[in-house]
């Protein structure tokens, strides 16, 4: 409950967040067996969504309070909050890797080349105060580049065909990037709020995984079956500019400063993966 004077904050936050959805990982290539030279190509999908809601409890000891511009909209309290997110990630890469045998128990291999693709974010939330009314805010940000990765996976025997095999990627981008963000609510009938940035800019990917495989030849082939814990880092994507509001009497004369809110985009989950080669 709050005193008497300012307050800024007060209580839990309630963050959206992404649920476990399923992707998958294609790849092609081609092997020189006796230089240990490798070219291949691979495409990475996901498609990931989330949503989640939160409804006052106790009118007077615990209120429901938006994080984002509410109460100078709506102009009553809060009854209950929603969000919906959706997360879309596409990726290809066209690799070239050399294989080194260090010694008989572990295989290294050095791999480089091209790298692009696309990853786009959307952002929901719908307030609704105790007149049922509701505000809708939207945020969708894109990136699209081209780059370079380069990066090193190896192979552990520990015997009777298991192996630890880990990877390591980096890879620098540069591409556009495009922001929208609105609002719109039952009291107005127009948009409140409906911005656009689009600039060139550079992105920054990490991508790694650990675990076991199991991995056998044969006279004309070889399988691998692995599955593992990987994690796929972004940086200088993830970005939401919210501008502070002004009357309209005032809006063309006074200044709306705008708050942005930046970070890394992680993802992380259980990657399996079958590999024959022939």
């Amino acid at each position: 409950t709050a005193g008497i004077g300012t307050t800024y904050g007060l209580g839990d936050y309630k963050i959206a967040d992404y649920d476990y959805d399923p992707g998958f990982r294609l790849a092609f290539g081609w092997y020189n067996a006796p230089d240990f030279w490798q070219l291949y190509g691979q495409f990475t999908w996901m498609r990931i969504t989330g949503s989640d809601s939160e409804s006052r409890t106790d009118i007077a000891a615990e209120p429901l309070v938006g994080a984002f511009f509410q109460n100078a909209i709506l102009g009553a309290e809060l009854q209950s909050a929603s969000s919906k997110l959706k997360l879309n990630h596409e990726l290809g890469d066209v690799l070239v890797s050399r294989v080194f045998i260090t010694n008989p128990h572990l295989r290294l291999r050095l791999f480089g080349g091209f790298t692009g693709g696309r990853i786009k974010q959307r952002f929901n939330v719908t307030y609704t105060d105790t007149n049922a009314l509701s505000e809708r805010i939207f945020n969708k940000w894109s990136f699209l580049g081209i780059g370079f990765r380069l990066g090193l996976d190896l192979d552990w025997f520990w015997g009777n065909n298991f192996y630890l095999t880990g990877k390591l990627s980096t890879a620098p981008l540069v591409g556009r990037h495009k922001n929208n963000a609105r609002i719109t609510a039952d009291t107005s009938g127009v948009e409140l709020q409906n911005i656009r940035y689009s600039k060139y800019r550079g992105a920054y990917n990490v991508d790694a995984y650990i675990g076991p495989s199991y991995q056998k030849s044969f006279d004309c082939g070889r399988m691998e079956i692995f599955a593992g814990y990987e994690l796929d880092g972004w940086f200088n994507v993830h970005e939401i500019i919210r501008p502070t509001g002004s009357t309209n009497a005032n809006a063309l004369t006074t200044e709306q400063i705008a708050r942005i809110n930046s970070g890394m985009l992680l993802m992380h989950g259980l990657t399996a993966r079958l590999t024959v080669d022939f």
